[in-house]
């Protein structure tokens, strides 16, 4: 949602150039960035341009997105191959995995972790996320305070929700 794509702006530097990996042009990153004037370059596998195989040919300064959950690691192990500063979107559980928790190590992660579990559709989430980082957001974990938890009424549907 929407909802989690504006606190991010406050660490990125303006009119820079996103890719957003997983969108289309109706995702919620790719219609929140542009409208607060970056440029971004969208992809997704529904393109035939897949995340493992693909990187824009045009030059971009961040990766920002939210990756599919089943292939958080290799998603992982990719964006620090790419070496270029990202932010992901995940659910904070994953740090209860010794999969996560160990390809952390030595390496280095921040986090902005929002204070309500926000929907994806609709009804109450199950669990909090955050923004899982490098070289975008300050050093350590960051707490955000989001308004609502996107809701009964203040449920948007997301742009590439089915």
């Amino acid at each position: 949602p929407a909802l989690m794509v504006y606190p991010i702006i406050d660490y990125l530097i303006p009119r820079s150039t996103i890719w957003c990996p997983f969108d289309t042009e109706k995702s919620e990153f790719v219609k929140v960035f542009t409208s607060t004037g970056f440029r971004v370059i969208y992809s997704h596998i529904w393109l035939g341009q897949d995340f493992f195989d693909y990187e824009p040919s045009e030059p971009y300064d961040y990766i920002i997105s939210n990756p599919p959950f089943t292939k958080k690691i290799e998603v992982l192990n990719r964006l620090f191959q790419l070496d270029k500063p990202f932010a992901m979107i995940l659910g904070l559980p994953i740090l209860n995995y010794q999969t996560v928790s160990g390809f952390y190590v030595g390496k280095n992660l921040d986090m902005l972790i929002f204070d309500k579990k926000v929907s994806f559709n609709g009804k109450t989430s199950n669990f909090a996320c955050a923004y899982f980082s490098n070289g975008i957001l300050p050093k350590g974990n960051t707490f955000y305070h989001l308004p609502h938890n996107n809701t009964g009424k203040n449920f948007i549907k997301p742009g590439m929700a089915a």
